[in-house]
């Protein structure tokens, strides 16, 4: 029987940087986070875009603290620079435990000790008061609480991971910051993700201006994430990782080309909620 069901929450969807401003206040202009409240003093977070300030005004500390399991799908700037304006990492009674992949020798403890420090923020991570821990994901499944969160690697520049987070016969696959093209990469996405709930998929660029500007960059189009919902026979795609300069109305023209393929498809919005 499968376990009762968790919610997931998106606060940031937008990929490279925040923006603001009227044209962007629908689907919002945070960086990429998302989290997941499992009760009983556990929460977790996947990246830590500026996003992840949100998750802060929604919290209460209980006297004993929180335990946070932050999923980082790579270090790139936009899903790091949320870490440092989230209070409970202040909070002595929290503890943290960051898990990532390793890059030529980097191990996630140095990549985020290493990014998240002067000069580049006046306070090191390493100076917070809530304790923290570090795992080198190596493919290996990890269980939090009632997840299952199992990792693989997926195409852009240094390395990116997808989760697929499981809760008893329902899961969703998060493949953000991920380029189709590289034919290892999409086999892998492909039985990654094979018969799932929900893809949650990148889908950056337009298909007009991807072949002349972007390709090599790291991110998708909606062709491409349709392509992959397709091939894995998922139940519903989730588009993330909406470019800072594109409006809500040009995102939602995105999504509704992507429907005229795949019906069951949405684009990321901050709050958007789905629960699994």
């Amino acid at each position: 029987m499968a376990d009762q069901p968790v919610t997931l929450t998106f606060r940031g969807v937008r990929g490279s940087m925040p923006v603001s401003g009227p044209t962007t206040e629908r689907y919002g202009g945070h960086t990429l986070s998302i989290d997941i409240d499992l009760g009983t003093r556990q929460r977790l977070i996947i990246d830590g875009g500026t996003g992840i300030t949100t998750l802060a005004q929604d919290l209460v500390i209980p006297p004993d603290g929180i335990d946070f399991h932050v999923f980082l799908t790579h270090y790139h700037w936009d899903h790091l620079q949320g870490i440092l304006f989230f209070p409970p990492l202040f909070d002595e009674r929290n503890r943290f435990t960051f898990y990532g992949h390793s890059w030529e020798g980097m191990g996630v403890r140095e990549a985020v000790e290493g990014a998240l420090r002067p000069p580049w923020f006046p306070v090191s991570i390493f100076e917070t008061a809530a304790g923290k821990e570090y795992v080198d994901l190596a493919g290996s499944p990890f269980r939090v609480g009632r997840l299952t969160i199992d990792p693989a690697t997926l195409h852009h520049p240094q390395g990116v991971t997808a989760y697929r987070i499981s809760n008893g016969a329902n899961t969703i696959v998060l493949a953000t910051d991920y380029e189709r093209g590289d034919p290892a990469s999409d086999e892998t996405l492909r039985t990654f993700a094979a018969g799932v709930d929900v893809l949650i998929h990148d889908a950056q660029y337009t298909p007009d201006e991807y072949p002349s500007l972007y390709v090599g960059w790291g991110h998708s189009t909606r062709h491409h994430a349709v392509a992959a919902a397709l091939e894995s026979r998922v139940k519903r795609l989730v588009l993330v990782s909406h470019d800072p300069h594109r409006s809500d109305d040009e995102i939602d023209a995105i999504v509704a080309l992507a429907r005229e393929k795949f019906p069951a498809t949405d684009g990321a919005f901050e709050g958007m909620q789905i629960e699994f």
